[in-house]
């Protein structure tokens, strides 16, 4: 491949990823709005269940798609590091990224931040669910 068709491939997964994240945060509010519900109006062992079973869910497909994101950088990465001749673009995109590899994929984010920031949505979305009172 050349380092065009790397970097349009690379683009079009960042299209499709994007989409995908649409979808997944839209879910995620969804999922906030139905803890709302639950601790305004209360719920029964089922519906907590079944509000955890969605919020770890919509987590999940959200941590999905930050890890097929991750790992794709990294394999595009790997891509054009392969190359014999890169442009100045490539080469700080590859330096950036570190040189990549092909087994970039995984659920637990590679950033910090990221690891803390679904640790607070997952607190956000289970203790309420878990403290809302049973309904009258």
């Amino acid at each position: 491949m050349t380092e065009f068709q790397i970097i349009s491939q690379f683009n079009s997964f960042l299209i499709s990823n994007a989409m995908y994240l649409a979808v997944f945060t839209f879910l995620l509010w969804m999922a906030f709005r139905g803890v709302i519900r639950l601790s305004e109006n209360g719920g029964t062992i089922f519906n907590k269940v079944l509000s955890s079973l969605f919020s770890l869910t919509v987590v999940y497909f959200n941590l999905q798609t930050l890890g097929f994101l991750y790992a794709n950088w990294q394999g595009t990465a790997y891509s054009l590091s392969q190359l014999d001749n890169l442009s100045p673009t490539a080469e700080s995109f590859v330096n950036f990224v570190g040189g990549g590899s092909l087994d970039g994929f995984s659920l637990i984010p590679a950033d910090p931040i990221a690891i803390i920031f679904w640790i607070v949505v997952l607190i956000s979305l289970l203790v309420p669910t878990w403290t809302a009172p049973e309904p009258k």
